[in-house]
């Protein structure tokens, strides 16, 4: 039973006819008939007698209108109280991201929350995932977007999307590339990330998996560096399958993928602040975001 098929039901109701119904309702006469048909269906009852002059009431749908009248009644409560809440809230939410505005959908953010709660500012900061963790313990940021693991019992997280990762190197590799294994891979030169990023850890993890140690030749903690460094025939490192796959990189990237390797992506909080109505209200939006149109 959905509140748009008892909105219908009350309103053919009150009009006593589906046509009229259908024209305060916006929508089209057989989709009035198809609402009532199925809260019939599912109700096993007959709401309405049809008749030459219109839509009559039978006696269970007289019982069940004033039912249906009490369940609307509370569901616009509900949505007045949301409104409001939605209305009350202002003021300014500092948020880190630690990826490109696109990749973390913050245009979409942006609109939506605007369009939810046109009081409330969103001001964003550029910060790598380790500095966007230090920062919400310091009280510098509200919240932030990070990748990898969450190991901080202070710290909320809640996981945004998962990305598949690839190790990437210079267009010129690509034969070598294709014909080696992980024992290869550790012998060429690495552009690595420093310590206390999730892309360091992974790399860690997936050589010392085989007891291996990757030959660094440069140290980035910037992911368009690393990009640009790898086109530039610096090393090989660990990336986000869609940056390898830019249009920029077509040419200039080739790619090795023969392990399983993955990112999450989490937006994060202090654990304290995760009921804050703000947090709260982000939070709502990211899922309506990323739940409706996840690639």
């Amino acid at each position: 039973m959905e509140i748009y098929q008892l909105k219908t039901f009350q309103m053919v109701a009150e009009e006593g006819h589906l046509t009229r119904a259908a024209k305060r309702l916006y929508i089209s006469q057989p989709a009035v008939s198809a609402h009532i048909k199925m809260l019939e269906e599912e109700l096993g009852v007959s709401l309405f007698f049809r008749t030459q002059k219109g839509m009559v009431l039978t006696h269970d749908g007289r019982q069940l209108k004033e039912k249906a009248d009490k369940i609307l009644a509370i569901a616009g409560d509900m949505m007045g109280y949301a409104a409001k809440q939605r209305s009350s809230l202002a003021g300014l939410l500092k948020i880190g991201i630690n990826s490109d505005p696109e990749h973390l959908r913050i245009p979409e953010l942006f609109s939506t929350m605007k369009a939810r709660y046109p009081n409330l500012r969103l001001h964003l900061l550029q910060s790598m995932t380790g500095e966007v963790l230090n920062k919400l313990e310091e009280g510098e940021l509200d919240a932030g977007f990070i990748y990898g693991e969450n190991t901080s019992e202070k710290i909320f997280t809640i996981e945004v999307q998962r990305f598949k990762m690839v190790i990437a190197g210079p267009i010129a590799w690509k034969e070598r590339l294709q014909d080696t294994d992980i024992k290869g891979l550790s012998e060429f030169p690495w552009i690595l990330t420093p310590t206390d990023c999730p892309f360091h850890t992974i790399t860690s993890q997936l050589f010392r998996k085989y007891g291996l140690q990757p030959s660094e030749a440069a140290l980035v903690d910037e992911e368009s560096i690393i990009m640009s460094m790898i086109r530039g025939g610096v090393g090989l490192s660990l990336v986000l399958e869609k940056d390898a796959l830019q249009p920029e990189c077509t040419n200039h990237v080739a790619i090795w993928d023969k392990e399983d390797l993955a990112m999450q992506l989490s937006f994060a909080c202090l654990d304290v602040r995760r009921d804050d109505p703000k947090i709260q209200a982000v939070l709502d939006a990211l899922d309506h975001i990323w739940s409706t149109t996840s690639p």
